[in-house]
């Protein structure tokens, strides 16, 4: 199997896998309904699969080492994934499909881990290059998948079956394209600070989605809340390649900074502009906020992407997806306790503006030579004075 073959077949695998992830978020309100629950109850079921994600986050590094293979790794985890959607689906009981639902979130990343590590190998600008391109597949699988949702199928029930049956393509291409190739000896790393500032930011960026998710299916119609998910992590892809070659021009620090600015006042303005009132304001918000979100995104997936060896960078990509997983589950649990608090986007738009600047200010109390650069991000193990990824020290292995 040639080397451009397995990058692609590991691209489609991630963008089906994630795809799944998505179907089923227009039509939570009518599945909690369903079992004669409120809003709640649909922060509890996203919040289940993202907390399980945390989980597989976590062990990610672990599971690739225990598999041999991040091709192996990625086939038990979506296999999983298959049977426990079509488990839920089967199932009437709210509780049940809760706790498969946690198993599920959890075999999600192991997949998405496993296959983000193997397919982000070179010297540091082809991994800050690959990072950012499985970024891009990610994003397009989530938004594809929103879309899927909202704009196709007609039942929460049909839409747990679509999201089986993506599961389900994509490990048929992980067994087709991807080789298994075993992971590398990790050389032990230099002594010094973890990167905090990827996941913080990456927590931020994440609770926004995160309360969008919950709040939008009580304030629009699903074929609404479908086009504004999908719409803005769709155009977030367009982003994503420009701000990484802005991050190798001006530093990473820079783009972090000033993408965290754009997303703040894109949230600031959707309850002011009435973002469901009109097809129009749904799109144009949706560009807008894409756009800046795609930029923060590339920041973290740039700040992680340094790691050379394949279990290392499985690390540092789980670490990153259990802050972004627990962003989201934190957004997904208080709006659905704000959206019968609060009119409109403000559901959205005060608590996500409240985190985005409290994680902003946790980096720079955190990092003390922040103040120096640029005042969100500096002074991290593994990056140079300008931001950019550097090289780590290689030691003989023994």
């Amino acid at each position: 199997m040639t080397a451009a073959k397995g990058k692609i077949g590991t691209t489609a695998a991630l963008v089906l896998a994630v795809a799944s992830t998505g179907v089923v978020i227009p039509w939570l309100r009518v599945l909690v309904e369903q079992a004669n629950r409120g809003s709640v109850s649909a922060s509890v079921f996203v919040d289940a699969h993202v907390v399980g994600g945390m989980v597989g986050a976590v062990l990610g590094a672990r599971a690739l080492r225990l598999a041999r293979s991040a091709r192996s790794l990625a086939l038990a985890a979506l296999a999983g994934s298959v049977a426990t959607t079509l488990a839920i689906a089967a199932l009437d009981s709210f509780v049940p499909r809760v706790g498969l639902r946690l198993l599920d979130g959890a075999c999600h990343v192991l997949a998405i881990t496993a296959l983000v590590a193997a397919a982000t190998s070179g010297d540091a600008e082809l991994r800050a290059r690959r990072s950012v391109r499985m970024g891009i597949a990610i994003v397009l699988g989530i938004g594809g998948g929103f879309g899927l949702g909202g704009g196709v199928v007609r039942d929460p029930v049909t839409a747990l079956v679509v999201a089986a049956l993506l599961s389900g393509a994509a490990l048929v291409t992980v067994f087709a394209g991807v080789a298994a190739e075993p992971p590398e000896v990790a050389p032990p790393r230099a002594p010094g600070r973890r990167q905090i500032a990827p996941g913080l930011l990456a927590f931020g960026e994440r609770f926004m989605f995160g309360t969008l998710s919950i709040a939008g299916p009580f304030l629009a119609t699903p074929a609404r809340v479908g086009l504004v998910t999908g719409v803005a992590m769709t155009t977030s892809v367009v982003a994503m390649p420009f701000a990484r070659r802005y991050a190798r021009v001006s530093g990473v620090r820079r783009l972090a900074v000033r993408s965290t600015l754009a997303f703040t006042v894109m949230l600031a303005a959707a309850p002011v502009i009435h973002v469901f009132a009109s097809f129009g304001r749904a799109l144009g918000w949706a560009i807008a906020c894409g756009l800046s979100s795609g930029a923060l995104y590339a920041t973290v997936l740039v700040l992680v992407a340094r790691s050379v060896a394949l279990e290392d960078r499985a690390r540092d990509m789980a670490t990153a997806h259990a802050a972004g997983n627990a962003g989201f589950a934190l957004g997904a649990l208080c709006a659905g306790v704000m959206v019968g608090v609060l009119p409109d986007m403000l559901a959205v738009t005060v608590p996500s503006v409240a985190v985005i600047a409290a994680a902003t200010l946790a980096v720079w109390l955190t990092v003390p030579t922040a103040a120096r650069d640029c005042p969100v991000i500096g002074g991290i193990a593994g990056l140079g004075d300008d931001g950019e990824p550097r090289e780590p020290t290689r030691h003989p292995v023994t």
